[in-house]
């Protein structure tokens, strides 16, 4: 690709990830000048518009292959996590608008959300797994080098040190009876999964990096930034006490980047099949390289 298409190519996508920013820094606004009150009616109409662009973009994505494609079955499991997400995400809504005055924690909803949550995280975690393996699976290998040995020790690193002390917290509560178990299943299993989404954070990036320039590099630049951001969301309990003000405001600021998160998932789907659809018609007899775009 010349530098010109290079260059064409990066301010096509530019809005795209400027509308992620925007989206963010509208969450993050809402809940910096929202009453304490107001804080769970912010929340919750973000995780619907988040959510609802996650299951939109991930879709679209899947929808763009045929029938035993590699890249359906990733496409398929995140939008199986997406559409779950949002599923347990309706749950909490539901009942936010019907009982405002009694906690989530207290409802009898809790286990089908226990079993959304649960599901969700399962079919995210194997369909990056898949993600991660595409290379593989079209014959590309992104080059070891100590760049990549130590983006590969980072994220491990990151990954341990984010989700162990949570881990050890959660197994706690269990075991005094803090959490009921439906919160403690809820918090183990998207602790487990949001470990292994940091930790494929570098072979991702890695083949994003590998890619630049090409049509499919934002693709994976936007689902590495997805991973990463779940890193800081997942962080924001140690962060918190680092912003200005009280932490636990603090917290509820770095809630927002789950906004980020989702709907950086949405745009890599979209920009999956935005890249792919032209190839698509031009060669539909080809399986794997036209659905991964790596001949």
């Amino acid at each position: 690709m010349s530098p010109a298409s290079a260059s064409s190519r990066s301010t096509s996508v530019a809005p795209w990830f400027g509308a992620v920013v925007v989206l963010q820094f509208a969450h993050l606004f809402a809940v910096a000048t929202a009453a304490p009150e107001r804080l769970a009616l912010v929340h919750d109409v973000a995780g619907w518009v988040s959510g609802l662009l996650a299951v939109a973009g991930t879709f679209a994505a899947a929808s763009a292959f045929v029938s035993g494609d590699y890249l359906r079955k990733v496409w398929g499991g995140l939008t199986a996590g997406a559409a779950l997400s949002l599923v347990s995400a309706a749950l909490r809504s539901y009942w936010l608008h019907t009982v405002p005055d009694v906690a989530f924690t207290a409802s009898p909803l809790l286990p089908y959300r226990m079993v959304a949550v649960v599901l969700a995280n399962i079919a995210t975690t194997y369909a990056l797994v898949l993600l991660a393996m595409t290379y593989r699976q079209s014959g590309l290998q992104p080059p070891s080098s100590p760049r990549t040995k130590a983006l590969w020790a980072v994220t491990a690193i990151a990954a341990l040190a984010v989700g162990i002390p949570s881990l050890v917290t959660e197994v706690r509560n269990l075991a005094s009876g803090v959490n009921s178990a439906p919160s403690a299943v809820i918090s183990l299993a998207s602790t487990l999964a949001d470990m292994t989404t940091i930790f494929l954070v570098a072979p991702i990036l890695s083949v994003a990096y590998m890619l630049r320039g090409g049509r499919l590099a934002w693709v994976w630049w936007a689902m590495g930034l997805s991973g990463a951001t779940w890193l800081l969301y997942d962080a924001r309990v140690w962060l918190a006490p680092l912003l200005p003000g009280d932490a636990a405001h603090g917290a509820e600021l770095l809630r927002t980047l789950r906004t980020s998160g989702l709907v950086l998932l949405g745009l890599a789907g979209w920009l999956q099949r935005s890249a792919l659809g032209p190839q698509k018609v031009e060669a539909p007899e080809a399986s794997l390289n036209t659905s991964a775009g790596m001949s």
